[in-house]
């Protein structure tokens, strides 16, 4: 029988993303009515337009971040969610090809870790080591709710037991 199982990672940010889109695209307009506006000469004047719409895309990409995991038949999908619009697939795990699980604070200086998770949550942060496509150990730090680490102890006890 497959499992299925969805988690999302989240903090409130409230109505601060929407209200920062909304600017952002206001302001995008703007530079392109004062193009359209001016014609040639209006690039001048747009610039600063499109340089606070380039500044205000780059902050929401760092400052509102959210994960989501998708467990289904021994496959994780890591997804990271970029301001509430852009989603972006970081990994695929399938359950049985896991080299290692260590705690946060068990991993060497030479291990290649990717965050995948939010600061400050209530989560079980662990790190999954696998090895990506090119055959390198790449670790995945993640966040497990209960239930997601119940159904991996399920799936791989001799891994996810003793975390």
């Amino acid at each position: 029988m497959d499992k299925f199982y969805e988690q999302f990672i989240s903090k409130d940010y409230g109505t601060l993303p929407n209200a920062i889109n909304i600017a952002s695209k206001a302001i995008l307009l703007i530079g392109v009515a004062i193009f359209a506006i001016f014609g040639i000469t209006g690039i001048i004047l747009a610039i600063p337009a499109f340089i606070i719409f380039i500044l205000i895309e780059f902050f929401m990409s760092k400052s509102f971040l959210e994960y989501e995991y998708e467990y289904y038949d021994k496959d994780i999908t890591i997804s990271k969610i970029i301001g509430k619009r852009r989603r972006k697939i970081i990994g695929n795990i399938n359950v049985t090809n896991i080299l290692k699980v260590s705690n946060i604070n068990s991993i060497g200086k030479d291990e290649k870790v990717i965050r995948c998770t939010i600061k400050g949550l209530n989560l079980k942060e662990i790190v999954i080591f696998v090895n990506d496509k090119n055959n390198k150990k790449v670790g995945y730090l993640v966040g497990l709710d209960e239930k997601l680490h119940s159904i991996l102890k399920k799936d791989n006890p001799t891994l996810f037991n003793y975390i």
